[in-house]
């Protein structure tokens, strides 16, 4: 296999070299997406079908199909923009064909775990509820890092962009209590990754970037045949996977885009919002704490932070991380 990377990566500019640098990746999608099709399949038909009174039909309308393509699409701009960024600071085709696999499990294993927890119909709050908070945590922390694609731009107004800058830093310093042990993955500044951390990460991202969708594919897997979303969902990431992959160049100028990368953010603060009120919303609802119970448990969480900040660069020889936020952009 090593040869193989080597000839693809030595031929890039070669007529041959381009089409099979962009065949690759098809390849591995067409053959992933049989895969999942048939399994998905097989898990309904033989582990899910029997346990429920209503059994799911394995025929499906297109409209199913159309609505689980529009349904991923529309909510993984976030992903396809992390891993293009990722795969600016992890170039050649080995990187490529790794995380272009490794993506596309990461979605297929959590689209199967919704499919499991809405099959079996559980009570499942003690599970989503801390689900959430850590998804709402890495989008924010995605925003983070992704300041450095727009901070120096000029054609982002500082009217906008340092507004923004300030209140990532902010929401960045109170939840990295759930992320602090994440490696920086969207940076400019990142470096390349050996290969079992981009496997890793390559699968996580969007496994864990969907999980903010968590409830969204429940609902609709009530609404909309179940067989149909699933081969909708799965194309729609097949097909994102496919953009991202076949053509770098493009790739690495559409994630690198000042206009791009401010907006992402936005949709970052906004997924993290939608996670966190959604986690809010169960904590109350599910486990009968009142909201204002929930805001005096978040301040003490907050306090808590801050004080073991302090404890803790006292200990290290090192400023407190809220000394660093606050300087950070200065």
């Amino acid at each position: 296999m090593t040869n193989i990377f080597n000839w693809l990566d030595s031929n890039i500019n070669t007529l041959k070299g381009k089409l099979l640098n962009q065949l690759l990746p098809i390849s591995v999608c067409a053959i992933f997406y049989i895969f999942f099709i048939s399994s998905s399949h097989y898990f309904i038909a033989n582990i899910i079908n029997p346990t429920l009174v209503d059994k799911i039909s394995p025929i499906f309308h297109w409209t199913d199909v159309l609505v689980g393509f529009f349904l991923y699409f529309v909510t993984a701009i976030d992903y396809a923009l992390i891993v293009g960024r990722m795969q600016i600071s992890n170039h050649g085709s080995k990187a490529r064909v790794v995380m272009n696999i490794a993506t596309v499990m990461g979605c297929y294993v959590g689209v199967t775990l919704v499919l499991f927890l809405w099959g079996f119909a559980k009570e499942i709050s003690w599970l989503i509820i801390p689900i959430l908070i850590f998804a709402g945590s890495v989008m924010i922390k995605l925003a983070f890092e992704g300041i450095e694609y727009f901070k120096d731009s000029k054609s982002i107004p500082k009217l906008l962009s340092l507004p923004t800058i300030y209140v990532v830093d902010a929401l960045y310093y109170l939840s990295r209590a759930f992320t602090f042990w994440m490696p920086e993955i969207s940076k400019p500044s990142v470096k390349p990754m050996k290969t079992s951390e981009l496997i890793k990460w390559s699968f996580l991202l969007p496994f864990v970037i969907g999980l903010d969708d968590l409830i969204g594919y429940m609902g609709a897997m009530t609404i909309y045949n179940v067989f149909g979303l699933l081969i909708g969902i799965y194309f729609a990431d097949i097909f994102i996977d496919i953009l991202i992959f076949v053509s770098p160049k493009f790739t690495k100028k559409v994630v690198e885009s000042a206009t791009l990368s401010i907006i992402a953010t936005f949709a970052f603060l906004f997924l993290a919002y939608k996670s966190y009120s959604e986690a809010l919303g169960l904590i109350h609802e599910k486990l009968l704490i009142t909201r204002q119970s929930i805001f005096i448990d978040a301040l003490i969480f907050f306090a808590l932070v801050l004080l073991l900040d302090v404890v803790m660069a006292k200990f290290q020889n090192r400023k407190t991380f809220l000394s660093h936020t606050i300087n950070l952009r200065r």
